[in-house]
């Protein structure tokens, strides 16, 4: 009876010491599933990033970068779009749909005011590309010719008067002249091929699209080169520029620094390959032809120059505007924090 016992706790021990043991073998050997997730973690997610160009010259400068798709990567999912009025450009920069835009010089100003310093002045990308159009009988050969004259150009209020004005006023001749104020570019561009007017002011690739239908039009006077005499060199006719919001910019100054080195060789490539780059230019809705977009490229002054080489002929540019109209800036100059500082490209 006790041999019977004593081999029932026998085999009960031995039991218990092979339930332990399958215990200790389960929880040190994780299920395959498991060890799978723990040595694949999931992939950091895309930054999103959207740049936003206006139609016509200032976007044309990045034209190589838009057709390639620059930038993409595994880190940045980048998008281009091309927009037809400044103001879907603002927009989107404001609200965040858009991290960078090729826009208008002032309108940069009047965002960084605007928003209390998060739309910063990345680098300049077109100079000027306002120029008086007419016939050779207009007797126009510099700018004391137009006293006595009266010339078009589009809506008052933006920077074709302002140019004009100060450009009249330092020939002194403001006085003389009147200026004849239309609704927009197209308006003023048929104005003058229907004979409506005799001379105007307007800018690429208008007046290419006018010397294309008219071949009795010529450029009479650069605006570009009116103004520089007007200031003495002290300021430059900035009509475009690249802006870029605060946040993005400091949170990702690398991908800045990429973009500025890419905008550059795209600029380059513009100026060096106008055949080459009209396609792309006319493919990507810039400008509404090719061959439009290849006359206008020597005249709309493409250039890449950052907000630090440029700050004191932009300053310079705005305070022209500002003296002016102060809300054609935003209501007060820009101050040096207006210029993007680069924490990499020093």
């Amino acid at each position: 009876m006790k041999k019977n016992t004593l081999t029932v706790v026998f085999c009960l021990v031995l039991a218990f010491a092979l339930l332990a043991g399958c215990g200790n073998k389960s929880a040190a050997a994780p299920s395959p599933s498991a060890s799978a997730e723990q040595a694949s973690p999931s992939p950091s997610e895309q930054v999103k990033v959207t740049v936003a160009g206006l139609a016509g010259p200032t976007s044309m400068g990045m034209i190589k970068m838009i057709s390639e798709k620059a930038l993409n990567s595994d880190d940045y999912a980048v998008n281009y779009e091309i927009a037809n009025a400044p103001d879907m450009l603002t927009g989107k920069l404001i609200n965040g749909e858009a991290q960078i835009a090729a826009l208008p010089t002032n309108s940069a100003a009047v965002l960084y005011n605007k928003t209390q310093g998060q739309i910063l002045f990345l680098a300049q990308n077109t100079l000027g590309v306002l120029y008086l159009v007419g016939k050779d009988a207009s007797g126009v050969t510099s700018i004391n010719d137009l006293a006595g004259k009266t010339v078009a150009l589009s809506g008052s209020g933006g920077v074709p008067q302002y140019a004009m004005e100060y450009i009249l006023d330092k020939a002194g001749i403001k006085d003389k002249v009147t200026l004849n104020y239309l609704t927009d570019h197209a308006s003023t561009a048929q104005a003058l091929l229907a004979g409506d007017a005799e001379l105007a002011v307007l800018p690429q690739p208008f007046v290419t699209q006018v010397l294309a239908k008219d071949q009795s039009m010529k450029i009479l006077l650069d605006i570009n080169k009116e103004w520089d005499a007007a200031s003495g060199g002290s300021s430059v006719l900035s009509m475009g520029c690249l802006a870029v919001r605060k946040d993005f910019a400091d949170a990702n100054p690398e991908f800045i620094a990429e973009f500025l080195k890419q905008y550059e060789a795209s600029v380059d490539y513009v100026n060096e390959n106008p055949a080459d780059a009209a396609k792309l230019i006319a493919d990507a809705g810039v400008v509404p032809s090719a061959e439009i977009a290849e006359k206008a490229i020597p005249y709309c002054n493409i250039v890449y120059r950052t907000g630090q080489d440029a700050r004191t002929e932009i300053n310079g540019f705005l305070q022209v505007l500002y003296d002016f109209d102060p809300a054609s800036v935003g209501g007060t100059m820009p101050d040096d924090s207006f210029y993007y500082v680069s924490p990499i490209m020093k």
